[in-house]
């Protein structure tokens, strides 16, 4: 059951994007020329944002994926423990009820996501 998962989440951080860096401090405490301050200061800071929101957004599915499976970890460990003896009834059975609605959240967000996908190709251009 974790298998597919594991292949799957691994198969997002081989083929993902870079997160974009944000710029250092230095380079935002150096004033811009007055021409180009005038000519551009809500550009600037709309590419800024968007940039921060790509990152942030980015930072989060990655935490997210990585979280996901450490939580079918859990449940496999823990099922692997009580099967050995040495896990409580009340501990495995949490471990794995939070794996399965794990697996049936990110099952749900695939299926809205090959939606939107599909939702996209049928518009007409």
């Amino acid at each position: 059951m974790i298998e597919p998962i594991g292949r799957a989440a691994a198969a997002y951080n081989l083929h993902r994007a870079p997160l974009a860096q944000p710029a250092p401090a230095a380079s935002l405490a150096t004033p811009p020329t007055a021409a180009a301050s005038a000519a551009s200061p809500s550009a600037e800071t709309a590419a800024s944002a968007s940039s921060a929101a790509e990152s942030s957004f980015g930072a989060f599915l990655d935490r997210q994926v990585l979280q996901a499976v450490e939580t079918l970890n859990e449940g496999e460990r823990m099922s692997v423990a009580a099967v050995a003896g040495k896990a409580g009834t009340h501990e495995v059975v949490r471990s794995v009820l939070a794996a399965e609605m794990t697996v049936q959240t990110v099952v749900s967000i695939r299926d809205r996501m090959v939606q939107a996908y599909q939702d996209v190709m049928r518009m007409a251009i």
